[in-house]
């Protein structure tokens, strides 16, 4: 029948087709690196963020027992521990003169810390280390990579000697603490690291 002419159908080439694929393809990959970028930035924030919070816990522990107690200077002098430079033990007495000692975890006592993924840890002892139990300060997640305490003056200032007529010290006991905490994050680059540092005065002064 002549008049009757059938409309080609409009379709993509092949060229067209690879060409909306790869565009596909790329859109997709984009989308799913930036989720998977920002999920990672989450992860590592809510571990900076978990670390931070123990690290200020943990000084805080430190420094309420400073204040409301003092400094064993006995317990340095008996262990031959000088007090010139930084020391990783703090030996204090509480108000019933009962000794606290706050110490980094060693191969000796690392089955006191939360578990085996969390070692080194901070490791308080109420009374003798190595005679008494310690207990975990710093909690499960964090290792704690570096401790230092600052323990001055050196020489305890209620020690007085009579033939000079001064004591031996005129200072008053104050304590800075250096802290360095690590998330125990299984990949690294979700991991955190977190320096911290405070300085607390003891209430105590006999003079």
């Amino acid at each position: 029948m002549t008049g009757n002419k059938r409309a080609e159908a409009a379709g993509f080439s092949l060229m067209e087709l690879l060409v909306v694929l790869g565009i596909f393809s790329t859109v997709v990959v984009s989308a799913s690196d930036i989720f998977l970028s920002a999920n990672k930035a989450q992860r590592k924030i809510a571990a900076l963020e978990r670390a931070q919070s123990d690290a200020r816990f943990t000084l805080e522990a430190v420094t309420r027992e400073v204040r409301g107690g003092r400094i064993d200077w006995q317990y340095y002098v008996d262990n031959s521990i000088s007090l010139t430079g930084p020391v990783e033990i703090l030996a204090l007495r509480d108000g019933t003169d009962a000794p606290i000692v706050f110490h980094r975890s060693d191969a000796g006592n690392a089955s006191y810390c939360p578990d085996a993924a969390s070692t080194p840890c901070l490791l308080v002892t109420l009374g003798t280390p190595g005679v008494d139990q310690p207990a975990p300060l710093t909690p499960k997640g964090v290792t704690a990579q570096n401790v230092k305490f600052y323990v001055a003056p050196a020489a305890d200032p209620s020690s007085f000697n009579p033939a000079a007529g001064t004591y031996a010290s005129n200072g008053q006991p104050r304590v800075t603490t250096v802290l360095v905490l690590k998330s125990t994050e299984q990949r690294a680059i979700e991991g955190a690291v977190v320096y911290a540092q405070t300085t607390s005065s003891s209430r105590w002064y006999p003079r």
